[in-house]
Formats: structure tokens, C-alpha cells, sequence
């Protein structure tokens, strides 16, 4: 693999070229070599270029050649090829070094882990995207994520565009938090990714007000513009789905429902005999209570009979004594003859 394919392999594994700035840090590429199974042929890439060619040697960082582990006589830009780039190769078992080397030779990639940036609350954050052919690069734009979900990047940060490619926070917030990534288009076509990690410390931070920040920047980045309300709700439609479930009350945990499992009927022989006699018992003293009252119903009710039969009777002999009382047809007349006679 040439320097340029290692070095965009590197940056989409969110990591950098190799750079042992350091006798310890150089003495790795000794421990992987050793560890090998071959002892000769294996070589590997250094993020260390001279595009220059004229031996001022800068890192991938844009930080300049401090301590050179060169080996003899080297670099020397021998050869039919520019020598621009750098690469570790085992000369022989017990002797290794760094050589110049044309930049599309193939070697071997070895990637180190990029170091994540970490801010106060209110500092200033740069996030560099860089690439050392600043002349091909056509597109340039930035992304953000979180917790592997896609948000939209700070509205409050300068930069992150083709002609000012750093992405600066004047004022970084907990909320600018996330892994960004600067995208790069060559003329060519070619696609090339830098991968930065920001951690913001920040205090008296409450974490409902993170979970409460970061649903409302995934939904805004879902939000395209110029859609009709049906079809924003077809869109949501399995996210309402999830915070209806969600909301849904736990029946099982209700009064009713712990009554209704309370009382669940019992088959077993002894209750259902216990049952039985309970019920009969039940029966037994309603049915008595019942009975009482029903006696003494009829009972009201013989005496209202009889006391209208007794009412009725007295009027019958009332009526009675008014008959024989009342005086015969024809003897107001004999009266009468009988007065006028003596008269």
C-alpha cells in the first residue's frame, strides 16, 4: 500500500500513520519487526514527509523533525524517484532504520490511536482537518456524531468549509460533545475522512439535560424541510410507536389486577368442599331470614283482611238498622184518615 492509501486507511480507522518521535516510541516498530515470523522484507510506513525536497522533514501533525532515527547515510533521495516519504526497514536481523523512499512504494501500514481532545466548558476548540494537498481538495464539509447516532454540528462554531477547513469553538459547551469528522473531496474524486473525538468537561452538568439535548439534535437532524404533515408522521411513525410502548402503564402492578390474581379461583378438593359448605351455611340463614320476613308479611296481611271484614260487616248492620227503621209504604196515609175521622 503507497503512503497516501496508508494514510487514509489510518484516518477512517479514526487513527494516524506511526510517528516514533520518541526512542521508546521507535523502539515499537522493533518489537513488530521481532515479532514477525520473517526477520527480513517487512517494512512500514512513518507519517514523516519532505514534499519539499529540501530535507525539512514535518510529521503528519505538521509538527517538525525533532530526534531522527535515520539510518546511515540517509536520507539521501537516491534513486529514479522523488524520496519524499519515510519508512522503517529491516536492513538486517540486528540493524534497522528509517529510509526516504518514493512516496508509492508499498509498505506496510501501522496505524497508532488518534489522542481525543479534551476542553473545559468555555475554552477554545480548534479541530484541524488537514491534508497536506490543500490545492485538490474541491469539497469540504463536517459531520458530528453521538453514541453512534448522526447530530447536526454546533450552530454557534466558525469555520468547517473549503476556503476555513478548521472547525473552531470560541466557546466550547458540554452539549459540542461528539466524534467529528471532516470530509475531503479531491478533483479527482477521491475521498479522504479526518476523525477527531471532543470531550467537554463541564460541572453541575445534569445528565437528563444531555439525554433531554440529544434527542432534540438527532430529531432536528431528521427534519427535512417542505414534507407534508402525513408524510412527517409516516416518517415518526415507528418512533411514536416506541414512546407509546414506552409510556404504556404496567397493568400488572394495579390494585385490580393484584386483586383479580388474589381471588383466582382454587381447584384444590378441600377448599371446594369448604366452599360448599360455606355457601349452604349462607343459604341456610338467608333462606331463614326470608322466611320471617315473609311470615310476618302474611301475617299484615291476615290482619288487614280481617280488620276489613270487620269494617265491612259494621256497615252492613248499619245499613240494616236504617232499613228497619225506615217506616212502610201507606201508613203516613192511614194516619191522616184516622185524624180527619175524630175530627
Amino acid at each position: 500500500m503507497n503512503f497516501a492509501d496508508s494514510r487514509a486507511l489510518c484516518e477512517n480507522l479514526n487513527a494516524e500513520m506511526i510517528m516514533p518521535k520518541t526512542v521508546e516510541e521507535n523502539s515499537i516498530l522493533s518489537e513488530i519487526h521481532s515479532g514477525s515470523i520473517f526477520w527480513f522484507g517487512w517494512s512500514y510506513w512513518i507519517g514523516l514527509t519532505d514534499y519539499g525536497k529540501n530535507l525539512e522533514w514535518t510529521w503528519n501533525d505538521d509538527s517538525q523533525l525533532g530526534l531522527d532515527f535515520f539510518y546511515e547515510n540517509e536520507p539521501n533521495n537516491h534513486g529514479l524517484e522523488s524520496e519524499e516519504c519515510v519508512a522503517y526497514l529491516p536492513v538486517v536481523s540486528t540493524v534497522n532504520g528509517w529510509f526516504d523512499v518514493p512516496c508509492q512504494s508499498q509498505m506496510t501500514t501501522v496505524c497508532q490511536k488518534k489522542p481525543d481532545i479534551t476542553a473545559m466548558e468555555n475554552e477554545r476548540v480548534d479541530l484541524t482537518c488537514k491534508e497536506r494537498y490543500t490545492q485538490k481538495i474541491s469539497k469540504l464539509f463536517w459531520t458530528r456524531s453521538v453514541d453512534d447516532t448522526s447530530v447536526p454540528v454546533s450552530e454557534y462554531a466558525v469555520g468547517g468549509n473549503i476556503t476555513s477547513r478548521s472547525l473552531v469553538f470560541e466557546h466550547v459547551q458540554w452539549s459540542d460533545e461528539g466524534t467529528y469528522r471532516c470530509h475531503m473531496t479531491t478533483i479527482s474524486g477521491f475521498g479522504l475522512t479526518v476523525t477527531t473525538r471532543l470531550f467537554v468537561n463541564a460541572t453541575n452538568m445534569m445528565p437528563c439535560r444531555c439525554e433531554y439535548r440529544r434527542t432534540l439534535e438527532y430529531w432536528s437532524s431528521k427534519i427535512i424541510q417542505n414534507k407534508t404533515r402525513e408524510e412527517l408522521i409516516m416518517e415518526l411513525e415507528p418512533k411514536l410507536q416506541m414512546m407509546k410502548k414506552e409510556m404504556e402503564m404496567n397493568k400488572t402492578q394495579l390494585s385490580s389486577s393484584i386483586r383479580k390474581r388474589t381471588s383466582a379461583p382454587d381447584k384444590r378438593k378441600s377448599s371446594e368442599t369448604m366452599g360448599l359448605a360455606g355457601a349452604t351455611f349462607i343459604f341456610i340463614v338467608v333462606g331463614l331470614m326470608m322466611l320471617v320476613d315473609i311470615l310476618t308479611i302474611v301475617k299484615h296481611v291476615k290482619s288487614a283482611v280481617k280488620c276489613w271484614n270487620s269494617k265491612k260487616m259494621e256497615k252492613l248492620k248499619l245499613e240494616d238498622m236504617k232499613i228497619k227503621m225506615k217506616p212502610k209504604p201507606g201508613t203516613n196515609k192511614l194516619k191522616n184518615e184516622i185524624s180527619e175521622s175524630f175530627a
